[in-house]
């Protein structure tokens, strides 16, 4: 499976995801499949940080598409294009992986330190997933080509996210479905595919953006 069929695979899910949780709140198939997600994008950040030409341009993407997405973001889930203490889109957590990673690789004998930081910061800015998410993407980095450690790293976070009070009562209980987006990893051949390079970036804010609208319609 290329890194082009890991991306879609994830963008149907967080779709699946994202129509649940605005449209039919009440039937928890939409979150459990939704719970895929963000394991894949995850670790086609770090992927991304050893098959990106240029690391600054990943974050300087990274994280205008994060400012970009914010008011579709808002609109789907608050119905406002602006709601203040709400949390940041993903696309917030996904550059700060990136930038913890980022900074580890250039600073190894004091980085973790630096990991740890961003976390917090992630926390402190609400971000989706919180310090988990960062933690999270590091450690995909961490044991890259590793897949067992990079496997049995990601349940343990996954047991730690279902039992801190991290979100809503249901999505802690529904969290532990996304240990199984390990399977479409496993199955991961280090292949780019077909270049979609910009399909997330497009995708994101453009289904949020819609359901918004049409949440706001109907």
């Amino acid at each position: 499976m290329s890194s082009t069929n890991l991306k879609i695979l994830a963008c149907i899910t967080m779709l699946i995801d994202h129509l649940g949780a605005v449209f039919f709140q009440e039937y928890d198939i939409f979150r459990i499949i939704g719970r895929l997600a963000f394991p894949i994008f995850a670790f086609l950040i770090a992927e991304g940080f050893f098959h990106t030409h240029n690391i600054k341009k990943y974050l300087i993407r990274l994280a205008v598409s994060a400012i970009i997405s914010e008011i579709p973001f808002n609109l789907a889930f608050n119905g406002n294009i602006f709601e203040l203490g709400s949390g940041l889109n993903i696309f917030f957590t996904l550059f700060l992986g990136l930038l913890s990673i980022y900074i580890y690789d250039n600073y190894k004998r004091n980085g973790l330190y630096f990991v740890f930081l961003i976390g917090i910061i992630a926390e402190l800015l609400n971000t989706d997933y919180g310090i988990l998410g960062v933690i999270i993407i590091f450690s995909f980095y961490y044991y890259n080509r590793k897949f067992n450690k990079q496997a049995l790293s990601y349940i343990v976070i996954t047991l730690l996210l279902v039992v801190v009070d991290f979100a809503s009562y249901q999505i802690i209980n529904l969290q532990i479905f996304s240990i199984l987006a390990l399977i479409a990893l496993y199955f991961y051949n280090n292949k780019k595919g077909v270049n979609l390079k910009y399909l997330f970036y497009i995708f994101y804010p453009g289904h949020l953006l819609i359901l918004g609208l049409l949440k706001c319609v109907l």
